[in-house]
């Protein structure tokens, strides 16, 4: 018999916990998702009976069954976002293989036991936090590593860093994000940024195929000639909405040389705020840019500092033109440009280790270039930012290109005509006071209202908020009915849902 890694508990007390856990998120749901996105997560809540036990469910997985009191269960449990840590589950199962998937999937249902899946974890509002049983596939980042007509394949548990991993040493890419941890899965189904994106699209269109496991345990084989309508509506919307995805399949492009950059100003925000601004739209699609205001707290005041990232396909004296305009204005405090390879510069200037953090964000679609006044309006809220040990960052991410060139209702991801991504975003590193949080979360509700002149109703799904009004139609827009009818086809009893996961109908 294969042993649980925990401390004792029977069945009754699990089933106790899974109740508890779906009291919690029934009654207070506003209290459930970088760093870069949304994994393949959700929760589930059953009612049927069964004699099932932890120990039947331990003997039949090839992996380990983890219980609080495990070397690794911390560890393992330890969400992204740790406003969320103390969301511990009952038992993790740590699945191996697709079989182990199933059987955990059915474990949950028949016994009425609330789950989550988790690959990355780095859910922006804790949906990937549960009570009951975690079905963890982070270690199922496998695949094929070898290209078939420019393709590759990974596993449900992929991460930035696996891509990295895979398609270094083949100088190819696809877009992935900057934070090595987060899950591939996720990142891809809820669309998928990153500084590729204006060159070759999303990450969702770079999806070929998909493997997706129903709830009766059903595996099927998603792309543009299978089950059609169900791979419409993975890419955009697919991060626990409609099954568990356990291949992707990617078609990547290759890479070279680019400029990386990561460029920052000390003075005269305004001014090159609204300089930027107007650049935004004359920008080729070569260039990948996120820029941001941040601020730090310096002997009680807010210390402020622009910052470019990003990188160029083309050269540093291209670039150079390019924000030759901001120069004009300013002398950058910092100016790094490097022409390396591709995989150095994702690895050594831009990415990211995406390691756990207090955080809150939020975000809007802007669909043209923020006005003067919304410039000030950044600014003066970014200089009233109350304040903590961490920092505060107003950011846009620049879409456009290749985006832009899907109509909006080709795949379910509907943002296809915005401009960027205005975010805003608090992060902090060790516990604070309560009246600390708040204060900084009112902030940050406040200013996200303030910029709805500027921008649009539309956020983005991977930064999944717990706080948006109208979530629905701010995630998918005019695709959500036709999700609504996928999800009527293919997940009728709505297993896979979660507080703002796709209902089976719109009341």
């Amino acid at each position: 018999m294969r042993k649980l890694l925990s401390m004792n508990i029977d069945r009754r007390q699990f089933l106790v916990r899974g109740a508890q856990s779906l009291a919690a998120l029934v009654m207070a749901p506003t209290l459930l998702q970088g760093c870069g996105g949304s994994t393949e997560e959700f929760v589930f809540t059953g009612t049927g009976q069964s004699t099932s036990s932890l120990e039947t469910l331990a003997n039949s997985l090839s992996g380990q069954l983890l219980q609080p009191g495990a070397t690794e269960f911390a560890q393992v449990a330890r969400p992204w976002n740790l406003r969320y840590a103390d969301r511990l589950p009952a038992a993790i199962a740590r699945c191996q293989t697709v079989q182990d998937i199933a059987t955990s999937l059915a474990w949950a249902q028949s016994n009425g036991v609330s789950f989550v899946v988790r690959s990355g974890g780095h859910s922006y509002s804790g949906f990937s936090t549960t009570s009951g049983l975690m079905i963890d596939v982070s270690e199922m980042r496998g695949g094929s590593g070898e290209l078939v007509d420019g393709r590759v394949t990974v596993g449900p548990g992929a991460r930035n860093i696996t891509v990295y991993d895979k398609l270094d040493p083949l100088s190819r890419s696809l877009t992935h994000g900057r934070c090595e941890n987060v899950g591939v899965a996720g990142l891809t189904m809820g669309g998928g940024i990153g500084f590729n994106m204006r060159l070759h699209g999303l990450t969702c269109d770079q999806l070929v195929e998909t493997d997706i496991m129903l709830a009766n345990g059903e595996v099927l084989t998603l792309n543009e000639s299978q089950n059609a309508d169900l791979f419409w509506a993975v890419r955009g919307a697919g991060a626990g909405n409609f099954g568990i995805h356990t291949s992707m399949t990617f078609q990547t492009f290759p890479v070279g040389n680019v400029v990386a950059f990561n460029i920052d100003f000390s003075e005269r925000f305004g001014e090159l705020l609204e300089t930027l601004m107007g650049l935004l739209t004359s920008f080729p699609r070569e260039l990948g840019l996120k820029f941001s205001v941040v601020a730090t707290r310096v002997g009680g005041v807010n210390s402020l500092r622009l910052n470019l990232l990003g990188q160029f396909v083309g050269t540093p004296s291209e670039l150079t033109d390019l924000f030759a305009p901001l120069t004009a204005i300013a002398t950058p405090s910092r100016s790094e440009i490097q022409n390396v390879p591709y995989w150095f510069a994702q690895r050594n200037i831009l990415g990211e280790e995406g390691a756990a953090e207090f955080s809150f964000e939020r975000s809007r679609y802007a669909n043209q270039p923020i006005s003067t006044q919304g410039v000030q309006t950044i600014l003066d809220r970014m200089e009233a930012w109350p304040g903590l040990d961490g920092q505060a960052t107003w950011k846009l991410f620049l879409a456009g290109g290749a985006i832009s060139d899907v109509a909006p209702n080709a795949t379910a991801y509907v943002h296809r005509q915005a401009l960027g991504i205005s975010a805003i975003e608090v992060e902090w590193h060790n516990p604070l006071p309560a009246e600390t949080v708040r204060v900084n979360r009112d902030w940050l509700d406040s200013f996200h209202s303030a910029m709805a002149t500027y921008t649009t109703n539309q956020s983005y799904q991977n930064f999944i908020d717990e706080r948006q009004d109208n979530f629905l139609r701010a995630y998918y827009g005019e695709n959500l009915e036709r999700l609504v009818e996928v999800k009527r086809r293919y997940d009728p009893g709505n297993v896979f849902t979660y507080p703002q996961g796709i209902p089976l109908s719109l009341g």
